[in-house]
This record gives C-alpha cells, structure tokens and sequence, in this order.
C-alpha cells in the first residue's frame, strides 16, 4: 500500500521543477524535465524500473497518445509472453503495474541521446526515487537495464539495505539478469528481478518475460 506520509503529487512536482544537476554543474542533463507519471501509483504488485526519458521527444511511457517504445515493449511483452490483456495505461495500472525512470532527465552528448553518467545516477536515484519506492513499496520491482541496477545498488546503499543474494548479482549484466534479490524498504521486502532494456533490437527481448514471470512467482500473483 502507497505511504500516507507522503503525497504523491508533492514527489511529482519537486521533480518537474528539481534543478539539482544544473547545481552540480551537470550541464549534459537536460532539466528540469515536466515528464512525470500522470497517474498515481496504487496497490503496485511490481514496479518497472527504467533508465531515463528520451532526448527531443516531449513524451514518454505515461503520455498514451504518443507513440512511445518503451511502452510498446513493455506492453508487448506483458501481452504476448504473459497473457496479460493490457493496452492501455489504465489497463497497466488496474493489472498492479506501474514504472519510473531511475534517472527523470535525459542527457546529451554531442546532441544525442546518451546514458547518465554514475554521478547523476546516484544524484537523481537518492533524490527522487528514494521517495517515490519509499511512497509506492511495490511487491516486487523489475530491474530494466544497466541504469536501473545501477541505481537500485547505490540506493541500498543510501537506505543502508542489506540484500539477500546480493553475491549473485554478477559483475555484468549478463550475468546479473534473472537473478531474484530481496531487500527492505522501510518495513516491507520486497523482490527484486534483475533484467535487460526492453528494445526488440536485444536477441534476448524475450527473456526479459521469463524474468518477469520469475517475480511473479515470487510474490505468488
């Protein structure tokens, strides 16, 4: 159940207007970014964990009239591979669904899209999405991507967590994906899978759903 100590619109709003990296000299994120969720999270069964938003798109996963990616993966996976009947984001949400970027901003190189760098990874993570998994305590969080690890590590870390078969996270992603760890946020645990970005381009997009289903299992839904 969401926490009633916090107010999820007050989490919102701090992130659209958060100018912490521009404060810390981290002039390749491009913040403040006003592409928060659109609807707030209730009784999540399992949080998808992302990497960040797009560059020079004004849209991502909560906006449905765009054609987003990320979305069309997520929900392609949870249809095809799980049977899941969900085309919207309604249907995502009343499913015990919902996902966050690890990072809220996206970062530029050069004038394109790259990766955040650790510093801002840890920056935005204990940040932003410290309060919104303190907000949310999911059942069970999916992992997606590099970023989101990244993230998730440096967060039990802030949280002092100690996590359980935490030796089996590997030292690459490869090796860390569909690994099951758990942890305590506040007075709940909860698990935790480890798998890859869903983009079909991965000759591995379709175990990302056997990683799924794996967390399924483990939280008995």
């Amino acid at each position: 159940m969401p926490n009633s100590n916090t107010n999820w619109q007050e989490i919102e709003t701090e992130i659209r207007c958060c100018t912490n990296c521009r404060e810390h000299d981290f002039f390749a994120v491009k913040s403040p970014d006003e592409r928060v969720p659109t609807s707030e999270p209730k009784n999540v069964k399992i949080l998808f964990v992302s990497e960040a938003p797009p560059l020079n798109t004004r849209y991502y996963f909560f906006y449905e009239n765009s054609n987003d990616r990320l979305r069309n993966s997520v929900f392609e996976l949870l249809r095809g591979d799980l049977g899941y009947e969900i085309s919207t984001i309604n249907d995502f949400i009343a499913a015990g669904f919902y996902l966050l970027p690890t990072v809220k901003c996206p970062s530029a190189k050069d004038g394109r899209n790259t990766a955040p760098t650790k510093s801002v990874i840890k920056l935005c993570a204990v940040q932003h999405l410290k309060r919104e998994l303190e907000h949310i305590q999911p059942d069970g969080i999916c992992l997606l991507g590099r970023t989101a690890l990244q993230g998730f590590l440096i967060l039990c870390e802030s949280w002092g967590a100690e996590v359980q078969n935490s030796r089996e996270v590997g030292r690459t992603l490869s090796e860390a994906a569909g690994k099951v760890l758990e942890m305590r946020v506040k007075a709940k645990k909860i698990k935790v899978v480890i798998s890859y970005w869903p983009t079909k381009r991965h000759r591995k997009f379709h175990e990302i759903s056997k990683h799924i289903k794996i967390l399924l299992d483990e939280i008995d839904i």
